[in-house]
C-alpha cells in the first residue's frame, strides 16, 4: 500500500511490441481460499501509525473463509471492517481505536518471483475512508522501500488524486469521480535519485505522476467498481512489469507503458510475498490520519464493510515464474557467518547475501589482527556511550535445524567489558545472552588473548524467536558505555551433533524435542522432533492448567519429524489464546516444550 512522501517518478518507456510477444504459460500455483493454510493473519497496529496513518486495529476475527454471495459452492477470503472498540483495540501508543479490520499475508508461507498473477476481487461501498488493496512486499530484510512494493490494486484515493488522472481510461475529465469508481496500481522501490529532505528513504513511486504521463488509473463512472467482482493482473518477468484490471470482460492497462526494470529498481528481480487488507482512513484517503483528527474528513464508509478475494492464480509469463512454499530453505551442519578456515557445510558471502552493519556509527576500525585466515572484524568504540554491530542476511535465513546446536565465535575483548550476543528475526523479535565482565561464561575465557564461546541456541532463541526467518544471525551489543578495542572472528552456527555419538546420517543419538515454529502462532504451528530410528511417538498438548487438549500418535522416521497443530482440541473446537505445553514420549525418552497461541 502507498506510503506518504513518495516524491519521485523515474521515467520508463518500453515499446508494446516486446510485451505482445510474451505468452501466459502453465498454472504454477492457485489459491481458491478453501482454507487459510498458506496465510498468516496479521494482528495489531504494527508500524502503520507512523506511515500510512490508518485508523484500524487488525484483528484475526475479521478474517475468515466464507461463501461468495450469489455463487453457490464458491468460497472466498472474507475481510470485514467494523466500527469496534474495546479492550486491546489500541494504537501503538496505547490510545483507544474505534475500528477493526483484517489483513493477511503469505510471508513465511509462500513467495513468488515473476509470472502472471491474477486475482478476482470484490470490494464494498467505500464511500469515504475505505482503502482496500491486494499488494506484495519483497522478502528482503532491508525493509521498506529497499525491499520493493507491488500494489496490484488499491482503491479509496483522495479526490485530488482522482481528479488528476480522470481525463483518460474511463474518466470524464469533469473532476466528479467517486472512490467507488476508480482503481489504480503502483510500484515502489528505493532509488538514490529520490532521496531528499522530504523523502529521506528515497522511495520512488511510479504513481506519483503529476505530469499524468505514466499513471493510468481506470474509471468506471457508469456502474462503479464496488459490490461486484473485477479481475486484476500483474504480468511480471525479469525485464518488465505490466498491471491491468479486467472489467466486464475488457482488460484495461493501469499504466501507459509497462514498467522497465533497471539496476535502479532491481528489487523487482527478487521474491515477493502476497498481502490483502481492507484499511480504514489514512494518508491515501480524504479521511483523517491516526493521531490527527483535523487532518481530514470523518469516516463515512458504511460499516460493517466486507471485501472478498475469490482466488489468486499464478501462471508462468514469458517463460518465467517460480514460487517457493514455506519458509526459506533450511541450512544444515555447520553454517559459516564469518570464518576463513573452519570447514562449513554452507556459509554466507559478505557483500553478496549478507552485510556487516555497525549501528549508529558507534564503532570505528580497529587494529587487532585476525585469529584465523586474513579477515577479521576489528573495531574500536567511538565515544557514543554504547555500541552495536551485526551480520545481517539480505534475505531471511532458515537456521531452524540448529535449535539443539550452538553459535560459536572467537572474540578478543578486555575482561572488564560486559557485552551481549543476540539474534534478530524477520518479525522484529530479538533476544540476547549476556557475558558479564570478569566472568567465564559459555566457555569464554578472557585473559588478553583470543577466546572461544559456544552459546546453546536454546539459550539465545528465547520463547518467540523464529529461527526459520532470521534477519540478523549474529549481533554484539554493549550498553554500559565501555571504551575499548575488540575483535571478532571464526563465527559460525553448529547444528550440535556430537562426533562419535550420532549416526553418519546426522540423526541424533536419542530422541530430541525441537522448538515448535512459528511461536507464538495464530493459525497453525509445527511440533518438531528428531528420532535416532523410526518408531512410535506420542505428543500430548496441555493448557496452562494442565488439562490435556490434544493428543497426536504415529510412527516417526529416523531424523526430523513434523506434526502440525491447527490450534484445535480433540473435538475440533478452537483452543483459546494462551500458553500451552506439549510433551513428546518416544523410545523411553520424554521431553517438553512451551508455545503461545494468539488469536
Amino acid at each position: 500500500m502507498r506510503k506518504p512522501a513518495l516524491l519521485l517518478v523515474l521515467m520508463m518507456v518500453l515499446a508494446f511490441a516486446g510485451a505482445a510477444r510474451a505468452q501466459v504459460g502453465d498454472l504454477i500455483w492457485e489459491e481458491n481460499f478453501n482454507t487459510l493454510d498458506s496465510w498468516l493473519k496479521v494482528i495489531g497496529n504494527g508500524s502503520w501509525g507512523w506511515g500510512n496513518g490508518e485508523l484500524e486495529y487488525y484483528h484475526s476475527d475479521n478474517v475468515d473463509i466464507a461463501d461468495v454471495p450469489g455463487e453457490a459452492g464458491n468460497k472466498a477470503l472474507r475481510i470485514v471492517a467494523k466500527a469496534q472498540s474495546g479492550a486491546g483495540i489500541v494504537d501503538q501508543w496505547g490510545n483507544p481505536l474505534n475500528y477493526t479490520s483484517g489483513k493477511v499475508s503469505t510471508e513465511s508461507f509462500l513467495t513468488v518471483k515473476y509470472g502472471m498473477i491474477e486475482a478476482r476481487v470484490r470490494v464494498p461501498n467505500l464511500n469515504n475512508g475505505g482503502w482496500p488493496a491486494l499488494w506484495m512486499l519483497g522478502t528482503s530484510t532491508l525493509g521498506w522501500p529497499y525491499s520493493g512494493e507491488i500494489d496490484l490494486f488499491e482503491m479509496g484515493a483522495t479526490k485530488a488524486f482522482r481528479d488528476l488522472h480522470d481525463t483518460h481510461n474511463g474518466g470524464t475529465g469533469l473532476n466528479n469521480s467517486t472512490v467507488n469508481q476508480m482503481t489504480g496500481a503502483n510500484l515502489i522501490y528505493h532509488s538514490p535519485g529520490a532521496v531528499s529532505s522530504g523523502n529521506p528513504l528515497g522511495a520512488a513511486s511510479i504513481a506519483s505522476d503529476p505530469s499524468d504521463v505514466y499513471d493510468r488509473p481506470y474509471y468506471n463512472q457508469v456502474t462503479g467498481l464496488n459490490d461486484r467482482f473485477v479481475t486484476y493482473r500483474l504480468y511480471w518477468d525479469s525485464a518488465t512489469m505490466r498491471m491491468t484490471v479486467t472489467d466486464n470482460g475488457v482488460e484495461h492497462d493501469l499504466y501507459e507503458y509497462p514498467f522497465s526494470i533497471t539496476a535502479d529498481s532491481d528489487e523487482f528481480q527478487k521474491p515477493f510475498y502476497l498481502i490483502a487488507n481492507l484499511a480504514i482512513g489514512g494518508a491515501y484517503t480524504d479521511c483523517y490520519r491516526l493521531g490527527d483528527p483535523a487532518s481530514g474528513l470523518p469516516i463515512s464508509m458504511p460499516l460493517p464493510a466486507t471485501m472478498y478475494v475469490d482466488y489468486i492464480r499464478i501462471y508462468q509469463w514469458n517463460g518465467q515464474g517460480e514460487i517457493h512454499q514455506g519458509p526459506p530453505t533450511a541450512k544444515h551442519g555447520k553454517y559459516g557467518l564469518y570464518t576463513d578456515l573452519t570447514p562449513t557445510t554452507e556459509s554466507v558471502t559478505v557483500g553478496t547475501d549478507a552485510n556487516i552493519y555497525v549501528w549508529e556509527s558507534t564503532l570505528i576500525n580497529g587494529t587487532i589482527p585476525a585469529y584465523e585466515g586474513t579477515n577479521v572484524l576489528s573495531w574500536k568504540t567511538n565515544g557514543k556511550g554504547w555500541f552495536g554491530a551485526g551480520i545481517m542476511n539480505l534475505e531471511p535465513l532458515n537456521l531452524f535445524d540448529f535449535g539443539a546446536g550452538w553459535i560459536k565465535f572467537r572474540i578478543k575483548i578486555p575482561a572488564n567489558v560486559t557485552f551481549k550476543i543476540g539474534i534478530i528475526d524477520k518479525w522484529g523479535n530479538q533476544n540476547y545472552v549476556e557475558f558479564p565482565a570478569n566472568t567465564t561464561k559459555y566457555g569464554l575465557v578472557r585473559n588478553g588473548q583470543w577466546g572461544q564461546a559456544a552459546i546453546p541456541v536454546s539459550d539465545i532463541r528465547g520463547t518467540a524467536m523464529d529461527l526459520r526467518m532470521l534477519s540478523y544471525s549474529f549481533v554484539i551489543l554493549e550498553q554500559y558505555g565501555a571504551n575499548c578495542e575488540f575483535a571478532l572472528d571464526d563465527i559460525y552456527w553448529d547444528a550440535g551433533y556430537i562426533a562419535g555419538t550420532d549416526t553418519p546420517s546426522g540423526t541424533p543419538a536419542v530422541a530430541r524435542l525441537l522448538a515448535n515454529t512459528p511461536n507464538p502462532f495464530n493459525a497453525s504451528t509445527e511440533l518438531r522432533f528428531a528420532m535416532p530410528v523410526g518408531g512410535q511417538y506420542v505428543i500430548n498438548v496441555y493448557d496452562a492448567a494442565g488439562a490435556r487438549v490434544r493428543t497426536f500418535t504415529g510412527l516417526g522416521q529416523a531424523g526430523m519429524n513434523v506434526v502440525p497443530w491447527d490450534g484445535r482440541d480433540e473435538r475440533g473446537g478452537n483452543a483459546a489464546s494462551g500458553v500451552y505445553y506439549y510433551r513428546l514420549e518416544t523410545g523411553g525418552v520424554a521431553d517438553s516444550g512451551k508455545m503461545v497461541l494468539l488469536k
